[in-house]
């Protein structure tokens, strides 16, 4: 049928009429209208608008295709299926959102554009998106609105400048003056922020003392010149208004170019950097200037209960103890201490300025930022080194550690913690102030000489699980800060007779001595409770766990080399079995890595051999309601010589790793492709389904492949269903999605197999591309016994039903089980009650 008869066609008018929505579709080469709805029509007043140009007529005032016209980026993105955007027609006056998608009719390309009226959605929830107390746009949606503003000025090819400050000292006003004072001066910011804003300009209140400001068309020099006018009203209400206190605040300016591609978020982080180093800058002044008005000559009390227990532990160690109070910011430090550098007393207010005159002019910079991002609350561990001059006149290296505890109302209440003069600087790992692995290496074995005084000894190796994720996310120089992080947070919980080591990359190495029964398990777990958590780093969010392994001394080895290579296999062991978890060595792990080293050889052999051992069997799939026949989940088998009949379960992670597993799926598919054609000679609408490995989805011809394999076979794409687990449709992967979406127009059907087994949610269920959803086994095996698994067998098969999915049970093994779910609404059984996975020649197919 041919393009125009296609769009004129009355059936094809009729159904979208009947969609309250606009609806128009252009030739792509000439912009000419060949099809608009009777909706779309009325709303702008058009009669007969096929065959004008649409920016002629949708449009006011333009002489060529519009700028902010989508057909230009759908061409180019040849993997993008469709482009939602949000347009404002000057014609109308109305708001609309777009969905954009490009179809191919008779050789010829067409733009078919879906439109939406959202302008009342917008108008109603106007209300809801302001902060109540500065009237500005609030958090969700002044970044929506920054969003917004970015994508208009990317085509209008404007800059657009993101200001983000923080009100300076407003928890000593809170503190002083109260809550209410605090939210008065919140309100004045607002204000002057208000004064300055132009008409495309936006603010909005990020946080309790944050706030961003948008310059529309501005250089960063305009944007920093309307800054200080703010700055500059804030200083006018304060004499005003005659207030008790400064108002003022610290910014970061991030300029965003219209060939930028920063996410909002990307560009309040941007901004947040430049504002922390002035709002540094703004503290650091403000301690020296109190510095001045100190006498340290003056005796100054220092409030502690545990004075013996002070004294003790200075006197038992050759660290300096100190502890500082920080509500009043005065700190007490060991007479050691004092003797050494020179110090005023053993009491010293306002510590940081006065160490800033004794720390190495080339380490005073990092020394205050680091002092200050305790005072600010942004950390709440201290590590560092620099070099102080003794009353020698000597240049030492020193290694502060600390942290930093808040009472019950979340404040900072205290901050303690130890500084070492660091020895051998060769032995220090520079970039998390840790001991490095030659310092490592070196300690376990001085305690395997000296075996008198180590009855036992574990080495525990630590690795982050998905630090790549992290730098790959955000960028190197923040991945370094979070393994400063990590390496203090898994300092912080080491008992006394454990001491942590960074060794390579993202690995650390913990020496445990003489410990109690299942003090490493505790240890692990303080460690896990750490890390196992959504996370925030300079204003970024992030989660890695960590996995480790475990040996020890005697029981597993009696040399380095030993220990440290078995606590290397039980870490792998760890990752292997899904990360974030400890495993202990045992002997068992090296006769399991032993049994996977050789099965991954004569995977290879088999493979090499034209698949020779393997088999492909086939599971009955029936109609719920009759138990008919409907096809078949084709099971790869494997008969290994040497080792006999092996799971697929441990045979398929073992081909995934070593790569193979992309061939041998293929081989899978056109033998499952093949006897299904030669069974649908005798059931017509006999059906084949086969499972598809994330790493296939990864070849860039999955697609094509398939395609030319059903082929080959002779075999109608209406007739195969792919499957793919859940744990991987469930992350909404581009790559996945696209692979998914390309297969089913092709007729294809895409199956979630094991639903219920991983960490889905039900939005997922109508968002994920798949026309099967496959119910995990285990919920069919609990059917006589626990109610819950037939409540969500009929949940999820109604909610899969209303998104339009067909839903198939597997792991109905007997009678009782099929007639509990049969008026559950499925369409699909699969189960050993049907029929065990069966070779071609056994499978009863008549």
């Amino acid at each position: 049928m041919a393009a125009d008869n296609i769009f004129g066609n009355e059936l094809f008018g009729n159904i979208l009429n009947r969609l309250y929505t606009n609806i128009f579709v252009t030739d792509i080469e000439t912009d000419e209208i060949v099809y608009m709805n009777d909706v779309m029509k009325e709303t702008f007043g058009l009669d007969n608008p096929e065959g004008h140009t649409c920016w002629q007529v949708l449009q006011k005032g333009m002489r060529e295709r519009c700028s902010f016209c989508r057909i230009k980026e759908l061409i180019g993105e040849k993997d993008r299926k469709l482009c939602i955007w949000d347009e404002h027609n000057v014609l109308t006056g109305r708001v609309y959102r777009n969905y954009d998608s490009l179809i191919e009719l008779d050789g010829r390309v067409y733009h078919i554009q879906n439109s939406m009226d959202i302008t009342n959605r917008l108008t109603f929830s106007e209300t809801a998106n302001i902060d109540e107390l500065t009237e500005l746009w609030n958090r969700r949606s002044g970044k929506e609105k920054l969003r917004q503003l970015m994508e208009q000025a990317k085509k209008e090819k404007k800059t657009v400048v993101a200001a983000l400050f923080d009100i300076n000292d407003l928890k000593t006003v809170n503190d002083r003056f109260g809550h209410l004072e605090g939210d008065r001066l919140l309100r004045y910011a607002a204000l002057a922020v208000r004064e300055v804003l132009k008409d495309k300009d936006l603010a909005l209140r990020l946080s309790g003392d944050e706030f961003v400001v948008a310059f529309y068309a501005e250089s960063s020099e305009e944007a920093d010149d309307s800054m200080r006018r703010i700055q500059g009203r804030l200083k006018e209400m304060e004499r005003q208004y005659k207030l008790p206190y400064r108002m003022s605040f610290s910014y970061g300016l991030m300029e965003v170019y219209p060939e930028d591609s920063y996410t909002v978020t990307q560009v309040i982080a941007k901004a947040d950097s430049q504002m922390y180093i002035q709002k540094r800058s703004y503290h650091i002044e403000q301690a020296q200037g109190r510095l001045t008005d100190i006498d340290y000559g003056r005796e100054t009390s220092f409030q502690y209960d545990k004075d013996h227990l002070y004294a003790a532990l200075t006197a038992s160690t050759e660290d300096y103890i100190f502890v500082g109070n920080m509500k009043t910011g005065v700190f007490m430090y060991p007479p050691a201490m004092v003797k050494e550098f020179g110090l005023p007393g053993l009491i010293l207010e306002n510590a940081a300025a006065f160490w800033g005159g004794l720390i190495h002019p080339h380490d005073e910079s990092k020394f205050l930022e680091s002092n200050q991002e305790i005072a600010d609350g942004r950390t709440e561990y201290h590590n560092i080194e620099y070099r102080a001059r003794n009353v020698r006149g000597e240049w030492i290296w020193l290694r502060c550690r600390g942290k930093m505890v808040r009472d019950v109302q979340g404040m900072p209440e205290l901050f303690a913690g130890f500084i070492t003069n660091l020895g051998k600087r060769e032995q220090i790992d520079h970039m998390t102030g840790l001991y490095n692995r030659f310092k490592f290496e070196g300690t376990i074995k001085k305690h395997l000489v000296d075996s008198k005084k180590v009855s036992h000894m574990g080495i525990m190796i630590l690795d982050m699980d998905t630090f790549k994720d992290i730098n790959d996310l955000y960028n190197r120089s923040f991945g370094d800060e979070i393994l400063r992080v990590t390496a203090e947070k898994i300092r912080s919980v080491l008992p006394a007779n454990a001491v942590v080591y960074r060794l390579d990359g993202d690995e650390f190495g913990v020496v445990i001595l003489n410990g109690e029964e299942g003090e490493y398990r505790k240890l692990f777990t303080d460690i896990q409770k750490e890390l196992d958590r959504q996370q925030e780093w300079n204003g970024r969010k992030y989660h890695c766990t960590i996995s480790a392994g475990y040996s020890v001394y005697p029981k597993d080895a009696d040399n380095y080399l030993d220990l440290i290579k078995y606590a290397d296999y039980a870490l792998e062991d760890s990752k292997r079995l899904g990360k974030n978890r400890l495993t202990v060595f045992s002997r068992d792990i090296i006769f399991d890595r032993t049994r996977r080293l050789k099965l991954t050889e004569l995977l290879r052999e088999c493979v090499d051999r034209g698949f020779a051992g393997f088999d492909v069997y086939y599971q009955p799939q029936v109609e719920s309601d009759d138990g008919s026949l409907y096809g078949a989940e084709a099971l790869a088998r494997w008969n290994c010589p040497g080792y006999g009949s092996i799971s697929p379960v441990e045979f398929i992670p073992l081909l995934e790793k070593s790569g193979l597993i992309v061939e041998f799926g293929r081989w899978v598919f056109r033998k499952a492709a093949v006897q299904c054609s030669e069974w649908r000679k005798i059931c017509p609408d006999f059906r084949i389904s086969v499972n598809l490995s994330y790493m296939q989805v990864l070849q860039d011809d999955v697609v094509s492949f398939v395609s030319s394999a059903l082929a080959d076979a002779g075999l109608e794409p209406q007739a195969v269903t792919l499957e793919l687990t859940e744990s991987y449709l469930a992350n909404e992967d581009e790559l996945v999605r696209g692979c998914m979406e390309d297969l089913k127009a092709r007729g294809i059907q895409v199956a979630m197999d094991d639903f219920g087994s991983g960490y889905s949610s039900l939005r997922s269920l109508k968002t994920i591309p798949v026309n099967v959803v496959k119910i995990d086994r285990e919920f069919a095996a609990g059917l006589t016994s626990d109610a819950f698994n037939m409540t969500f067998i009929r949940a999820i098969t109604e909610l899969c039903h209303e998104v339009g999915k067909s839903v198939c049970l597997e792991g109905i093994e007997t009678r009782e089980e099929y007639q509990m779910v049969m008026d559950c609404g499925l369409e699909l059984i699969q189960g050993y009650y049907f029929g065990k996975p069966v070779k071609a020649e056994d499978f009863p197919i008549a």
